[in-house]
């Protein structure tokens, strides 16, 4: 009894001390913490000041289409919480910001419950909601009053004004941390292949050699199917198939294009886009009359990736799944491509709520076509079934949207058992001072450099490394115009235009060093936007990207590319040098097999800056050859250095020149 009063006294003891030590507080909201299910806006602000005592300056903004509503952010904090409380505070009217609700709901995702409603008054002050919930995973939603107006291209934001969110509460249980090694997936494609671009299937032969890659422009109407049943036509493309009519494309036959390009050492990826008929059209995401959040309304799309990978893989499959108008034998395993891509910048903020996948509706639609959603649709659906080794690259994404990426993958972990439905995590991004595509405001394009690229594009491999190690990272769309009128314009953004140095130079600089920046920065493959500038393009912006003109006239840019894949063919990034001065950056490249190498120097700046005589050490008896980069040289013009003490002299302007070095 004695042994049995002491041990219940320690029992007592230690309830006494942890409720006397577990007192609420506010719970630190990290951004690993929080996943934004609509991938819209800057969502941290809601937890960057956390003082009830302060009127906070910040506040999250959503877009105003209908289709980033409820925007909602899904918390996971680790371990099982005690919430005590949560303080909100209720931003003055702003502009059309009024009114509207925040609803916190606790749970897990997917299966939210326990669900509070805050309505917002715009009082200006901080509100408090009282909770008595264990959680670990909590959503707060805000849901506007009012959304997208289509009497306007890019609609003004309409939000709930809610500038900060507290959560007070204390860990009911220890929080376990794995320690886990996180390694980061070596790049293996060379120089040559990792250079590439985006083009359609009309595109001149001549403008290939300056890539070693392509992200060809597939609608799904050329060869798609209507229903489930119709067999597949894969001959030529027919005119009255093209939705882009101001591409002026003369259209071809599909078997042929992919056998010339495969012919010609370039790896063909095609990215299927757009529509199959009229009532599914331009850019909206597909809709055949099911949820959008749900894979099985994407059997169409999942049917006709299994079709067309079942034909240009590399797997043969039984003739008796094959749905086409051939005869038998019927092609199969042709293994013309290694890559399928299933759509383009699904997350589009511009236009109308059709053309706006969420991100899990998104991660339904890559997990109907990637493998019929676990296989759940049967025989005959999605790229896997058809080809296990086919590289599945989710629709490029407008802007480098991680959170977008995360709220897939949380999708994913409920919905699929964690099992992520693409090989690759594929981004876009264009360099311009308003950090975006589409939002309307005058801006021009900028440099890489000035846009803190490689710093942008490393937090996307380090993410990936910890969270979905082994999938490849792609930025499969960057450029400038060449046209001063739109506002990715290669022009303003150089101090010395227009005269000291014309649009096409700069498009050309930019491009070369933003391939540069991408390999280092860990990237597997880049496609720059575009092969050739768009014939009677309506919309100005992103219409004059390309390598040649519209009367295919080549401009600097293609030369100084195909300058740069020749002199680093065969080589991967290898390392970063310290140069001694900011206005030098190094970077070295070297071929795994033969051990030869290159140095590429630049100035990473665009006001004509110069390093005349820069003292480059290299490595002990090589040779060096420099490489500069010139108009109407499709190799660059070649000079011998010579090799004092382990040294040459290079003059480095912000046009990158190249040092090839060798055993002699």
């Amino acid at each position: 009894m004695k042994t049995k009063s002491i041990i219940h006294l320690l029992i007592s003891a230690c309830m006494v001390f942890a409720c006397t030590e577990k007192t609420p507080e506010i719970i630190k909201i990290s951004k690993e913490m929080v996943i934004n299910e609509t991938g819209s806006g800057e969502h941290m602000n809601w937890f960057d000041e956390q003082d009830t005592t302060a009127v906070p300056e910040t506040m999250w903004d959503t877009y105003g289409v209908t289709s980033y509503w409820p925007a909602g952010l899904a918390i996971d904090l680790g371990c099982k919480y005690q919430i005590n409380s949560v303080w909100v505070f209720d931003g003055k009217k702003e502009k059309n910001i009024e009114g509207g609700v925040l609803q916190i709901s606790s749970g897990k995702p997917f299966a939210w419950e326990n669900t509070h409603v805050l309505e917002m008054q715009n009082s200006g002050k901080w509100l408090k909601l009282d909770l008595n919930t264990e959680t670990q995973f909590i959503q707060l939603q805000k849901q506007a009053t009012k959304q997208f107006d289509k009497t306007n291209e890019f609609p003004k934001n309409c939000d709930v004004a809610i500038q900060e969110v507290v959560i007070v509460g204390y860990p009911i249980e220890e929080k376990l941390v794995e320690d886990v090694a996180i390694t980061q997936k070596p790049v293996t494609t060379t120089m040559d292949k990792f250079i590439g671009m985006n083009s359609y299937i009309n595109t001149p032969d001549r403008v290939h050699e300056a890539v070693g890659s392509v992200r060809e422009y597939r609608p799904w109407r050329w060869n798609g199917g209507v229903d489930l049943e119709t067999p597949i036509d894969w001959g030529d493309i027919r005119r009255d198939k093209v939705a882009n009519e101001y591409a002026g494309m003369k259209i071809g036959n599909s078997d042929e294009y992919y056998q010339r390009m495969l012919d010609m050492g370039i790896e063909c990826m095609p990215c299927i886009h757009r529509h199959v008929d009229e009532a599914n059209e331009e850019e909206s995401k597909p809709n055949f009359g099911g949820d959008p959040a749900d894979p099985f309304s994407y059997k169409l799309i999942s049917d006709y990736s299994f079709q067309y990978v079942a034909r240009y893989g590399h797997n043969k499959v039984e003739e008796s799944l094959l749905r086409t108008t051939e005869a038998s034998p019927k092609k199969t395993g042709m293994g013309l491509i290694r890559y399928f891509e299933n759509w383009n910048e699904p997350n589009g903020w511009w236009g109308y709520p059709s053309e706006h996948f969420t991100p899990y509706e998104f991660a339904a639609f890559c997990s109907a076509s990637y493998d019929g959603h676990l296989n759940q649709m049967g025989e005959g659906f999605g790229i896997k079934n058809a080809d296990p080794t086919m590289g599945y690259v989710f629709g490029g994404l407008a802007g480098i949207s991680l959170d977008y990426v995360k709220a897939m993958k949380l999708w994913s972990d409920y919905h699929r058992n964690g099992d992520f439905p693409a090989d690759v995590i594929n981004l876009h991004n264009y360099c311009n001072t308003m950090g975006k595509q589409h939002s309307g405001k005058k801006a021009h394009g900028i440099s890489p450099e000035a846009d803190n690229l490689k710093a942008k594009l490393e937090a996307v491999i380090q993410w990936r490394d910890e969270s979905l190690p082994n999938k490849e990272v792609w930025l499969s769309e960057f450029g400038w115009d060449t046209d001063e009128y739109t506002y990715q314009s290669a022009a303003f953004g150089h101090e010395l235009y227009p005269d000291g140095i014309t649009m096409e130079e700069i498009q050309g600089q930019w491009l070369v060093r933003e391939f540069l920046i991408g390999a280092a920065a860990g990237l597997d493959r880049m496609q720059m936007f575009l092969a050739n500038d768009l014939k009677n393009y309506p919309h100005g912006v992103y219409g004059s990207c390309g390598f040649i003109t519209v009367n295919e006239e080549y401009k600097p840019s293609w030369y100084y590319v195909k300058t740069l894949k020749h002199a680093l063919s065969g080589m991967l990034f290898e390392k970063e040098i310290n140069s001694g001065n900011e206005n030098v950056w190094i970077y070295e490249f070297k071929n795994p097999e033969t051990g030869r190498g290159a140095y590429v120097l630049w100035c990473p700046t665009s006001d004509g800056t110069t390093v005349n005589g820069y003292e480059l050490k290299l490595p002990n008896g090589v040779s060096a050859t420099q490489i500069s980069m010139q108009d109407k040289e499709e190799l660059g013009v070649n000079e011998k250095l010579t090799v004092n003490d382990q040294k040459v002299k290079v003059d480095v302007s912000e046009w990158p020149v190249i040092i090839q070095i060798d055993k002699p």
